[in-house]
């Protein structure tokens, strides 16, 4: 009998171990988006018409970093300078409004190169008469004709050229607005593309393939045609999500070639994801996670925290407040692991902890005092 409930203590302090590391361990990945588009007045891939007649502004922030007529260039590098002031907070884990703590401005550049296939001789292109403004409106095309004269969608077995996206100058300024809180930069990553729109493209008629210059066998087909990953992809005149019917497709860092098969194709714009990451913790100095004041940090003090968990101002210690910023939350929690089987008094160490880890501390301690009233 001893045995077994040895065995049930090494198990549950086993689960409580595990669940403190990987509480210190994880930083805070938000996954943000942004839209590179093309419209009747601004675009994120041209200054200039075809004809030299039209101008376009930027387009959400991303114009090219040249000035870029249609028909003329046979690459285009479009660039945003980002600036998000943050407005996250310790109640949503720091992942609810734009990701980005309250308190803290996220800035950084991002480069994207597009390039027309096959090269040499291939130019990038409004497509139709450039006079219609539906047919300027319709995004990027391939032509093999220099200039003005130059007008047309991508045809078959000419296509796009995308390169990887280039990060500079990301910088992290200010302190989180809650006290009691030191921010830790992080960086920014992994911009990919997961959807394109097009107001032009015809599943039933028409065909593209997505192939990744350095996975060629991970290719993802839109329309009629097939990939390995992904077939038959729908591209309609909006960037998916809910309600919409563009196909979101799992993200591309690229560099990848998006090439006509069958038909005809038109880009109107794509939408590409990215992660930003940065660690939050509780600042350093003594916290009190002896909620009821015996002198011990134990499975009570625990169940106090989950019954003030949640607590968005104004909390007390007698409510689970460990660190004293009016909230009872996560580092609270981190405070509780921290210092369980010790004295009141400690130094939070860890960074917030997912929900998951939560849940299995909870089962933790139920055990844990499942052993000591047997």
């Amino acid at each position: 009998m001893k045995f077994a409930i040895s065995r049930v203590r090494c198990a549950a302090l086993l689960a409580f171990s595990c669940v403190v590391a990987e509480a210190q361990a994880a930083p805070v990945v938000a996954t943000k988006r942004t839209t590179l588009n093309h419209s009747e007045k601004t675009s994120a891939f041209f200054t200039v018409s075809v004809d030299g007649t039209g101008t376009y502004t930027a387009e959400d922030g991303w114009a090219p970093i040249a000035a870029t007529q249609g028909a003329v260039a046979t690459a285009v590098t479009t660039k945003k300078s980002f600036s998000i002031a943050g407005d996250s907070t310790a109640v949503g884990n720091w992942i609810d409004g734009n990701r980005i703590p309250a308190g803290i401005t996220l800035k950084f550049d991002a480069e994207l190169t597009i390039t027309a296939i096959p090269a040499p001789g291939s130019y990038l292109t409004m497509p139709g008469v450039n006079s219609s403004i539906s047919a300027a409106n319709r995004g990027i095309g391939v032509t093999q004709t220099f200039g003005p004269t130059g007008i047309n969608d991508i045809n078959l077995s000419a296509g796009l050229e995308f390169s990887a996206v280039t990060v500079s100058n990301v910088s992290f300024t200010g302190t989180p607005t809650e006290t009691g809180f030191t921010f830790t930069p992080g960086g920014v990553s992994n911009f990919g593309t997961t959807v394109f729109r097009s107001n032009v493209f015809q599943e039933a008629n028409h065909g593209m393939v997505l192939t990744p210059i350095n996975a060629p066998a991970n290719t993802i087909g839109f329309g009629t045609a097939t990939g390995a990953i992904a077939s038959n992809l729908v591209m309609d005149n909006n960037f998916g999500g809910s309600g919409a019917s563009s196909s979101v497709f799992a993200r591309q860092t690229g560099p990848y070639t998006l090439v006509v098969t069958q038909g005809a194709g038109c880009i109107k714009g794509l939408a590409m994801d990215y992660d930003v990451t940065y660690d939050v913790s509780a600042s350093g100095g003594a916290v009190n996670a002896d909620f009821n004041g015996d002198s011990i940090v134990d499975g009570a003090d625990f169940l106090i925290w989950q019954r003030g968990s949640g607590i968005a101002s104004g909390a007390t210690r007698e409510q689970g407040d460990a660190d004293g910023d009016g909230v009872v939350g996560p580092l609270d929690l981190d405070a509780w692991k921290t210092n369980f089987g010790t004295g009141a008094a400690a130094v939070v160490v860890a960074a917030v902890p997912e929900p998951a880890a939560a849940l299995l501390m909870g089962a933790a301690v139920l055990s844990i005092a499942a052993v000591r009233r047997r």
